[in-house]
């Protein structure tokens, strides 16, 4: 079975942020501009944090969980940060595939 581990955790991620953004949880958005950003920021960041956390449970062995965790916030951070890039992904499932083999 082959799985992308990293798309797995981009779509458990944008699932998050839609599932946050279909309710209103009462949370009002900040006032200055800077805030508004920076409380995007952190909330794309958590978002990152939960389909990563998604994503490793995927892996059957529990003690390569936290390592295959890792790899995946900083590849879906870099993602977020440089755009999607086949370079960047084949790096990141290279290490992947070093950790746990073939995923």
């Amino acid at each position: 079975m082959s799985l992308n581990l990293i798309e797995k955790a981009l779509q458990y991620a944008k699932e998050a942020r839609l599932e946050f953004l279909s309710y209103n949880l009462g949370i009002t958005e900040p006032l200055t501009p800077k805030a508004i950003r920076s409380h995007q920021y952190l909330m794309m960041r958590e978002y990152i944090n939960v389909g990563c956390r998604k994503a490793s449970m995927l892996v059957l062995d529990h003690f390569k969980r936290s390592a295959v965790y890792g790899v995946l916030v900083k590849a879906c951070e870099e993602v977020f940060h440089y755009g999607w890039d086949d370079r960047l992904i084949a790096v990141h499932n290279g290490t992947l595939d070093k950790l746990i083999g073939d995923h």
